[in-house]
């Protein structure tokens, strides 16, 4: 058995899912002149790497995205960015002298690769 209230607060909550679903007329959506929102919500972590990295020629290191961008799995970032489609490539590979693993150049070239 519902009361007036819990009505009431039913009924406002209805409209807000409805009104977030559904475009009133006449009102437009806002375009984003930011880089990768057609692929990815913007704000988020791949569409950052794609507004700083993609087809504009610069190069970066997995330290450059955790550094800049506070990216805390690169890796997986740039994986699923390839999952996406996007043409990520290892440019170069430079040892720096440190043990382990040679730490990998990457640029997003401009193309997308088709899947």
């Amino acid at each position: 058995i519902y009361n007036a209230r819990s009505i009431e607060k039913l009924e406002t909550k209805k409209r807000a899912l409805l009104s977030s679903f559904f475009i009133t007329k006449g009102a437009k959506m806002a375009k984003s002149k930011a880089k990768g929102v057609t692929f990815f919500k913007e704000g988020t972590q791949n569409q950052q790497i794609l507004q700083n990295y993609w087809g504009n020629g610069k190069t970066f290191t997995t330290f450059d995205l955790e550094d800049k961008l506070d990216v805390m799995s690169p890796g997986a970032r740039l994986t699923e960015l390839r999952e996406a489609g996007f043409d990520v490539r290892v440019v170069d590979s430079n040892s720096n002298d440190m043990p382990g693993r040679p730490q990998a150049t990457y640029k997003i070239l401009k193309r997308r690769a088709i899947a």
